[in-house]
């Protein structure tokens, strides 16, 4: 197709996308009797990989730093209410796997009074806490730590498991917290995860068959792992390392396409060439995030949406970068346009198993929203606690972040695949790169 047509065809798949999202007919309550609910797809390939690795599921978490007088006992109130608010933080899951909603589940809350000690202790704390291992068949599977740092300075850190929340669902539970600290009114959800998970099944089931063919062939002769081991663990899981870069530098790579790129396609070729550098490999798979909150009703409901779904893309010898910035976007559109549950995927499309290596894909890139400031909190003022993640589920992780005129770039890599010193320089590295490309 010609330029024109790629735009007006993706002008009018974006207005059916929007119509659908809008429609009146979706997700709708489903009879709760205290028996078991389907696990969503989303919940299945999270509970699957953690049966063969209790890593493979990275926590989510959240901080917030506070300044002024914090009430504990009415912060505990509202972490109470959070939970009671949202089923998915009071459900616990069988061995088949189904998810049971219950009535009630404890509201774990610590408190560490840690004022005359630098701030790094506690952010040293939160790494450890970020590794915490949530029994899914018991629970609860999340933990609020208030970490006092000083006279009316506090550090609230929420820690879940993947199972129960995803990124986009942080945003939610932060509003949430502040607004029941605060005693602001709320209207009660609508609809709870396991409604979605109900919905969601069934429309799985419509599409596989006809979506399964394209998944076959295009994974058809993939290559094997990307790395072998060779890094040295040690205690910690995983190594994070982060940089910025000016939206223009991103902006500049964008230009460098035929037609409208967006950031996430000129980022991640970046990141495919940065892969096919350190490995040799012109034959590569990565893993993209397809968000399946998709609908207005979803939009408040805390759960696990994120699908993840295979990119795959030939760098040959002597390719230009505008020409992988039309592979890429036309990678990512068509997985896009078939997504599949990737448990799915992986059982169903002749995908080979090697234990204890991640199947299709061990990489990945994930491409963020600007995160939103904090909620207002009654009597404190509240920013943003940036602070590190431990965990890592892939052998290697970039994450694009953008923050106001920037991107914030962090590669997080496991340490049984590279050393701490090797993720550390992968931004110098990346940066350099960025600046080659032209």
């Amino acid at each position: 197709m010609t330029v024109p047509e790629q735009a007006d065809k993706r002008r009018a798949l974006v207005a059916k996308l929007l119509a659908r999202k809008a429609a009146p007919q979706g997700v709708t309550p489903v009879p709760r009797d205290g028996g078991p609910l389907p696990c969503s797809h989303e919940q299945r390939r999270i509970w699957l990989a953690q049966q063969s690795d209790p890593g493979a599921a990275p926590n989510v978490t959240l901080g917030v730093a506070l300044s002024g007088p914090l009430d504990l006992a009415r912060l505990a109130g509202a972490f109470a209410a959070l939970i009671r608010r949202h089923e998915v933080f009071r459900t616990t899951y069988t061995e088949v796997p189904e998810q049971v909603v219950h009535a009630a589940l404890p509201a774990p809350l610590e408190y560490l009074d840690l004022a005359g000690l630098p701030e790094q202790a506690a952010l040293d704390l939160a790494l450890a806490r970020s590794g915490e291992r949530f029994p899914v068949g018991t629970g609860p599977l999340l933990r609020l730590t208030v970490f006092r740092v000083g006279h009316e300075e506090h550090r609230l850190f929420l820690v879940c498991h993947h199972i129960a929340a995803d990124g986009g669902s942080l945003g939610i539970v932060a509003d949430d917290l502040a607004a029941l600290y605060s005693g602001l009114d709320r209207p009660e959800p609508q609809i709870q995860y396991a409604d979605y998970a109900v919905w969601s099944v069934r429309r799985a089931e419509t599409r596989i068959e006809e979506r399964l063919p394209y998944w076959t062939e295009l994974l058809s002769g993939a290559p094997g792992p990307l790395f072998e081991g060779g890094g040295d663990r040690g205690e910690r899981a995983g190594a994070t390392a982060a940089f910025r870069v000016g939206r223009e530098t991103v902006d500049r790579l964008r230009r460098l396409g035929d037609g409208a790129t967006t950031p996430f396609v000129a980022l991640c070729a970046a990141y495919l060439t940065l892969l096919q550098r350190m490995t040799g490999r012109r034959d590569l798979v990565t893993g993209i995030v397809a968000a399946s909150r998709t609908r207005r009703e979803l939009e408040q409901v805390v759960g696990t949406f994120v699908n993840m779904l295979p990119l795959r893309v030939a760098l040959p010898a002597g390719q230009g970068f505008a020409a992988l910035l039309t592979q890429v976007r036309e990678a990512a559109a068509g997985a896009l346009a078939n997504e599949i549950p990737f448990d799915t995927l992986v059982s169903r499309a002749g995908v080979a198993r090697i234990p204890g290596v991640h199947p299709v894909f061990q990489t990945s890139f994930i491409h963020r929203d600007d995160p939103r400031p904090p909620a207002t909190w009654e009597g404190l003022t509240a920013r943003v606690w940036d602070h590190e993640v431990d965990d890592a589920a892939l052998d290697l992780m970039l994450t694009a972040t953008p923050r106001g005129d920037e991107y914030e770039l962090a590669f997080t890599g496991k340490l049984d695949r590279f050393s701490a010193g090797q993720v550390k320089e992968l931004p110098v590295v990346f940066r350099g790169l960025l600046d080659e490309l032209r």
